[in-house]
């Protein structure tokens, strides 16, 4: 008799055991599952998703102060290309302020004088690391990002651009050119509905557009616009990120 129930006994805790081992198996497949199927969506939503990259190009100036006063308010980043002698000792604090607040930061030039700037490549690398150094001295990190004046395709420089590309990348440096342009700097004031019309043209024909405006002293229009393009950017599904997140883009060299 004892020994009946002893088996007994031991045949209910091998079912029990079994029956637990599969709850518990069952609970990982689905978990498992589940897992798998967020990552995916996760992946397809980032696959999916449109960034929109501001630049300004020619600062700093009081108008960065006035960008990054909207920029913080509107939960935004931006990529900022440097002038080097813009970089004087009250404007500082403008650019450390810049990257404070999680903005990206390159070298535009030094001098921005085409004739000096281009007239061949020792004198562009000269500019260059005079730039550099300045940021540098600065923020306390060498920028490895950079946009050529005027844009890589330009006249003076685009017999030769590719080599002085070529000499950036191998020193860890990104260039970027643009694919949507607030036509801001071009000619004298530019109105601010014509900047935001601008931007709005190109914009939705790009997932990940690359914003070409400006910075600097005289872009008052710019700096007062900037809110009303923010907001439609994001109107149309885009998220704002820095150009230090993304691979380089340069006009094609059949532009030149």
């Amino acid at each position: 008799m004892k020994k009946t129930t002893y088996i007994l006994c031991v045949c209910l805790l091998c079912i029990m055991a079994f029956y637990e081992i599969r709850h518990n198996s069952e609970d990982y497949v689905a978990t498992a599952h589940f897992a798998a199927q967020v990552e995916k969506e996760n992946r397809q939503a980032a696959e999916g998703k449109k960034t929109a990259y501001l630049t300004f190009d020619d600062g700093p100036s009081e108008n960065t102060k006035k960008i990054l006063e909207v920029l913080k308010e509107k939960k935004a980043v931006a990529t900022f290309f440097l002038v080097g002698k813009e970089i004087t000792p009250e404007r500082e604090e403008i650019v450390k302020q810049t990257v404070k607040q999680g903005n990206a930061v390159g070298v535009h030039t030094y001098c921005h004088e085409k004739n000096k700037l281009y007239c061949n490549a020792d004198s562009f690398f000269e500019d260059f690391k005079m730039a550099s150094q300045s940021i540098e001295q600065v923020t306390g990190k060498k920028p490895v990002l950079h946009r050529f004046p005027w844009g890589s395709n330009n006249g003076y420089v685009c017999s030769y651009v590719d080599a002085l590309h070529e000499k950036l990348q191998e020193q860890g440096i990104k260039s970027f050119d643009w694919n949507v342009s607030g036509e801001d700097s071009i000619g004298g004031t530019v109105a601010q509905s014509t900047i935001f019309r601008n931007v709005k043209k190109d914009l939705t024909r790009y997932d990940d557009p690359i914003i070409l405006l400006h910075d600097s002293a005289t872009m008052d229009n710019t700096a007062a616009v900037i809110g009303q393009i923010i907001d439609y950017i994001r109107s149309e599904g885009y998220e704002f990120a820095t150009l230090d997140k993304r691979e380089e883009y340069m006009f094609p060299a059949s532009w030149r």
